[in-house]
């Protein structure tokens, strides 16, 4: 009975602890949601086991490559737990088609291509971004919210299809070629929000990797434009938030070599609450 009796008393004091943690960790968290859209401006070169500077394929000159516009999803989370990392979840699909006539033989994996025949060149590089992220000590609390700076490590993962269509040299058939890859990448992170008054705040953002020959890059740099709250207590805050990115990536991974830069202007709504 005793046994029951001190087990219930325990019982009881984690019920009444689990009482005050679970508002204040309701209270304490913070996630923000957004989606919109991205401008996607390719320029540079895509290749696969090339032998020589010929066998790079200039997305525009060569493949006229057009502009694309995409979404992006994002997701926020941050929490008061200290030694244990915030996480931020972004997702960006990435694919462009262009034609062309070869002024040059290619070689583009097993096959080398005809010069002056037409060619169909598709490549895609969708990403899903996961970002483990600590809010630098103190800096929002001494600037009276007015500067948050975040850094950590975001891991990209970048999911590569690259595909040729067009004549081989040898038998002048028809011919395809494709090469698939999905390539994690570590990169360092940092994020800032400058907020001056309540309903305004300027924000970037930087991700950057370098080593052996392969570099990878990107940066963002908007506005933002907080309305006011929907529900009591502002628990539920829209916003807008508009800007430019732009992104450098050199591989070369798997016989996949690659020097491609991609920037436009972005829109989002969103959540925060």
């Amino acid at each position: 009975m005793n046994f029951i009796l001190n087990g219930g008393g325990k019982m009881k004091k984690l019920l009444v602890a689990a009482g005050f943690f679970v508002p204040f960790m309701a209270n304490a968290l913070e996630l923000e949601f957004s989606v919109g859209a991205l401008q996607q401006k390719p320029s540079g070169y895509v290749s696969y086991k090339p032998v020589s500077d010929n066998d790079k394929i200039d997305v525009k000159n060569d493949a006229h490559i057009s502009d694309k516009t995409k979404p992006w999803v994002r997701l926020k989370l941050e929490h008061p737990i200290p030694l244990i990392p915030n996480i931020k979840l972004s997702y960006m699909p990435m694919k462009f088609d262009g034609n062309g006539t070869l002024t040059r033989d290619i070689k583009w994996g097993n096959y080398t291509y005809q010069a002056n025949a037409d060619f169909n060149l598709s490549v895609k590089l969708d990403r899903l971004d996961t970002t483990l992220y600590f809010n630098a000590p103190l800096v929002k609390t001494l600037t009276n919210g007015v500067l948050d700076i975040e850094y950590g490590l975001n891991i990209r993962t970048v999911f590569f299809d690259g595909k040729l269509n067009g004549t081989d040299k040898t038998t002048g058939q028809k011919v395809s070629e494709s090469k698939s890859i999905t390539l994690p990448v570590p990169m360092l992170h940092l994020a800032t929000e400058i907020k001056p008054i309540p309903y305004f705040s300027a924000v970037g953002s930087l991700n950057y990797i370098s080593y052996n020959k392969d570099t990878y890059y990107d940066y963002t740099a908007g506005a933002r434009l907080y309305a006011g709250s929907l529900l009591p207590l502002g628990t539920l805050k829209p916003f807008i938030e508009a800007g430019y990115r732009y992104e450098k990536l050199k591989i070369d991974e798997s016989d996949v070599k690659t020097d491609l830069k991609i920037k436009g202007g972005y829109a989002l709504v969103g959540l925060s609450f």
